[in-house]
C-alpha cells in the first residue's frame, strides 16, 4: 500500500471515528432534550393545579369576607358610624354584641385567623391575626389580637378604599421588627374588602373595609408543601418581585430564611416569572441548578414557582444517557480497533507478499545478472562500489562480498577509471531516474585492446539516489568482424569500380573522381557526414549498369544513333537493378536512380523536377557531369575546367542546382590541386 492509499484509509477512519462520536453526543443531546420536554410537561401540570389550589384558597376569604361586607347589620354599623349615629344605648350594645359574634363566627368558619375562643393564655403576644371594620379613624370593631398599630394593614384598607375593590396584599412578615411580638418571622397575609353605605344605591359609597390579617402557616402553606409527592427536591414557592429584587413569601428549603431577598438576575425563579408559562434552567436561590416554571395568582401581585433540581430531575436520563454514551463509544473504539486490527492484518499480508515478491525479484535479478557474461557494477553518488555482478569479479580476480564502500580503481587501473568517470560527467552526467546514456569505449588491459558498449542508467529510487548503474558489454569480437566487412565491402565496391573502368577504358578512374568531387562539394554546402558517406557510395556505384552495355558502343568513335543512345539511358536502370537487392546506409539506390533527373524536368529515367530530386541526387549529378567533361573519351579530349564551369553556370536551373555549382566553384577556386581533376588523354 503506498503512502497515498495510507492516507485516504486513515482520513476515512477519523472521519468515521469524528462522525460516529458527533452522532453519539447529539443522540444524547436528543435523549436529554426529550427528558427535558418531559419534564417541562410535568411542571407546568404541577404548576397549573397549585395554581388552580392557590386561587381558590384566597378565593374562599375574599368570599367569606365578601359575605361579611355584605351583611346588612355591617353595613348598617358603618353608616351609623360614618353619620355618627351610634349610641350608647341598649339597641346600640346590643347591635355591637351581634356585630362581634358574627364577626368570631366568620373567623371559626375561615380558619386562617384565630379566634377568641381558641386562643390560650400564653399566646397572647404572637397571635396578631383576626377581622377588623375599619373606616378612615382606625379599627371600629375587631377580634381580640388584630393588630390594630400595623401600618401594612392600615395600607392595605386605604388601598380597597382607594379603588373601590378588594385588596389582596403579599405576604408580610409581622414579627419582632413589627411590634407585633416575639420569635422569629410571623408570615401574614391581608385581605381587604370595601363596605359601602346601607344609604348607597350606586355601590360607590364606601364609608368602611372588612380587613382580615391572615396567617397562611395554618392553611395556605400546608397547601404548598405536596408530602404526597415521591420526589425529593420538587418544590412550591411562591413569590413576589420588588423592582431588581425577589422575595420569596413561602418556606425555603434547607434552612433559607423566609422572607430571603436577592437579585433578581439570572436566578431560575425570576427567569420564570418574567413570563409566565417560560421554562428556566437557572440556578436557584441555593444556587442549585433547577428545572422551573411560574404561574401568576389572579388578584395579587405574587407568583407560583414550581421548581425541581436538574440533577434529580435528570438523574435516570443521565444514567441512560451515559450508559448510552458509554455503549455507543465503547462500540465505536471496538469497531475503530478492529478496522485498525484488520488494516494491520491486511497490511501484514501485503508485506509479506512484497516481500516474498522482492526476495524473489532479487534472487531473478541476482540470476540474471550473474548469468550475464557483460561487465556490471552499480555506483553510489560519492562514486563507491555498492555491486558487482560475477563476470566482472571472475574476469577480475575479485571477491564482490566485501566489495561494498570501495572506490572502482580497486577494480580498474587508474586511467580505466578516469575514462569511466569522464563519461558519467560528461554533459554533467545521466540525471533523469532510468535515463541511459551509451557509449562506445576502447580500453587497453594489460596492453591488449578492448571495446566496450558502455550503457550509464541513472538511478533515482529512494534506497539508490544518485546512483549509477554501469553495464559494459565486449564489443571487441564484433568491431573487428564489421572493421573486416567493411573492408571486405570495400574491397568489393572498388573492384567494381575497377571492373566498370576496364569495361570502358575511356572512363577510368570516372567512378573515384566523381566520388572525390561530391564529397568536397557536399563538405563545402555543409551536409552531415552520414549523408556524405551515403553521397559517396552512390557515386562509386552509380555507373555499374554499365556492365550490361556492349564495350564497343562505350568505345564507338562513330556518332551514337538514336538506339544507341537510348541503350546508354538503360545503363542507369541497370545500376539500380543491380542494387536494388543489397541494404546501404541510407538512400543510396534513390542517388543513383536520380543522378541523370534535370531540375526542369527533362532528365531520365523517371523525369522528375525540382525540389522531388534529392539534394544528393543534385550533387552527384553534377560532379558526374564535371568529370565526365573534363575528361577524355574515344570520340572527344577532355575540356579545360573553365570552359567545363561556364557550361554548368550555363545550364544552372534548368538541368543542374545553381547552388551546387556554386559550392563547385568555390571547392575548385580553394583547392591548389584542382587541375588533378582534369583527365586529359
Amino acid at each position: 500500500m503506498n503512502n497515498k492509499s495510507v492516507q485516504i484509509a486513515f482520513s476515512l477512519l477519523l472521519l468515521f471515528i469524528a462522525g460516529s462520536i458527533w452522532l453519539v453526543f447529539q443522540y444524547v443531546a436528543a435523549e436529554r432534550q426529550r427528558d427535558l420536554d418531559a419534564w417541562q410537561s410535568r411542571l407546568n401540570i404541577m404548576a397549573e393545579s397549585q395554581q388552580h389550589t392557590v386561587e381558590k384558597w384566597f378565593g374562599r376569604q375574599r368570599g367569606d369576607l365578601d359575605t361579611l361586607a355584605n351583611n346588612p347589620l355591617v353595613q348598617l354599623y358603618v353608616s351609623e358610624v360614618s353619620s355618627g349615629g351610634a349610641g350608647d344605648d341598649e339597641t346600640s350594645r346590643g347591635q355591637m354584641h351581634h356585630l362581634k359574634n358574627l364577626l368570631n363566627a366568620t373567623a371559626d368558619k375561615a380558619g386562617v385567623f384565630t379566634p377568641a375562643s381558641s386562643i390560650k393564655s400564653n399566646q397572647a403576644n404572637n397571635i396578631n391575626d383576626g377581622l377588623a371594620i375599619m373606616n378612615e379613624s382606625g379599627v371600629l370593631l375587631a377580634t381580640r389580637y388584630f393588630p390594630v398599630d400595623d401600618e401594612v394593614v392600615k395600607q392595605a384598607y386605604a388601598q380597597a378604599i382607594k379603588t373601590k375593590a378588594a385588596h389582596i396584599s403579599n405576604i408580610y412578615d409581622a414579627g419582632p421588627d413589627s411590634g407585633a411580638g416575639e420569635g422569629g418571622p410571623q408570615p401574614r397575609l391581608i385581605v381587604a374588602v370595601p363596605v359601602s353605605s346601607v344609604q348607597s344605591l350606586s355601590g360607590d359609597d364606601i364609608r368602611a373595609a372588612v380587613v382580615a390579617v391572615i396567617n397562611p402557616e395554618k392553611n395556605l402553606y400546608p397547601l404548598l408543601a405536596k408530602d404526597w409527592l415521591a420526589t425529593e427536591t420538587e418544590e412550591t414557592l411562591l413569590i413576589a418581585i420588588d423592582g431588581n429584587q425577589v422575595s420569596y413569601l413561602s418556606p425555603l428549603k434547607r434552612s433559607v430564611a423566609l422572607f430571603h431577598r436577592q437579585p433578581a438576575t439570572g436566578i431560575a425563579e425570576a427567569e420564570a416569572v418574567k413570563d409566565a408559562g417560560v421554562f428556566a434552567a437557572f440556578a436557584d436561590y441555593r444556587g442549585i441548578d433547577v428545572l422551573a416554571t411560574a404561574r401568576p395568582i389572579k388578584h395579587t401581585q405574587m407568583r407560583l414557582v414550581q421548581k425541581i433540581d436538574v440533577r434529580e430531575a435528570l438523574a435516570e436520563s443521565s444514567t441512560h444517557q451515559r450508559f448510552i454514551l458509554t455503549v455507543f463509544l465503547l462500540a465505536v473504539f471496538v469497531i475503530t480497533l478492529s478496522f485498525i486490527a484488520i488494516w494491520r492484518h491486511a497490511t501484514s499480508l501485503r508485506l509479506e507478499k512484497a516481500k516474498s515478491r522482492l526476495e524473489a525479484r532479487a534472487a531473478l535479478l541476482n540470476a540474471v545478472g550473474d548469468s550475464i557474461n557483460d561487465h556490471m557494477f552499480l555506483l553510489d553518488h560519492d562514486d563507491k562500489l555498492v555491486f558487482i555482478n560475477d563476470a566482472l569479479a571472475t574476469s577480475f580476480a575479485i571477491d564482490n562480498k566485501d566489495i561494498r564502500g570501495k572506490a572502482l580503481n580497486h577494480i580498474f587501473k587508474q586511467e580505466i577509471t578516469r575514462q569511466l568517470l569522464d563519461v558519467q560527467a560528461q554533459a554533467g552526467g545521466p540525471d533523469g531516474n532510468g535515463e541511459v546514456r551509451n557509449r562506445e569505449m576502447r580500453l587497453d588491459f594489460n596492453g591488449v585492446r578492448h571495446d566496450y558498449h558502455v550503457s550509464i542508467v541513472a538511478l533515482n529510487h529512494a534506497a539508490y539516489k544518485r546512483s549509477h548503474l554501469y553495464v559494459m558489454h565486449d564489443i571487441t569480437r564484433l568491431k573487428d568482424t564489421m572493421g573486416r566487412h567493411n573492408r571486405l565491402m570495400d574491397g568489393i565496391i572498388i573492384t567494381l569500380a575497377r571492373l566498370i573502368d576496364r569495361h570502358d577504358p575511356h572512363c577510368a578512374h570516372h567512378s573515384e573522381r566523381t566520388r572525390e568531387v561530391a564529397i568536397e562539394v557536399a563538405r563545402a554546402m555543409g551536409l552531415p557526414q552520414e549523408r556524405i558517406d551515403a553521397l559517396a557510395m552512390a557515386a562509386l556505384l552509380a555507373n555499374i549498369g554499365k556492365l550490361f552495355i556492349p564495350a564497343e558502343k562505350l568505345t564507338s568513335v562513330e556518332t551514337l544513333t538514336d538506339e544507341e543512345t537510348a541503350l546508354l539511358k538503360e545503363s542507369t536502370s541497370y545500376s539500380v537493378d543491380i542494387l536494388k537487392d543489397l541494404e546501404f546506409d541510407g538512400p543510396v539506390i534513390e542517388f543513383v536512380r536520380q543522378k541523370n533527373e534535370s531540375l526542369d524536368g527533362s532528365g531520365y529515367p523517371q523525369g522528375v523536377s525540382g525540389e522531388d530530386i534529392l539534394q544528393e541526387s543534385r550533387i552527384l549529378s553534377v560532379a558526374n557531369a564535371f568529370v565526365a567533361m573534363t575528361s577524355s573519351r574515344a570520340y572527344r579530349s577532355g575540356m579545360p575546367i573553365r570552359e567545363v564551369l561556364d557550361v554548368l553556370m550555363s545550364e544552372a536551373d534548368s538541368r543542374y542546382d545553381r547552388h551546387v555549382i556554386a559550392a563547385l566553384f568555390h571547392v575548385a577556386e580553394n583547392r591548389s590541386d584542382w587541375v588533378s581533376w582534369q583527365q586529359v588523354d
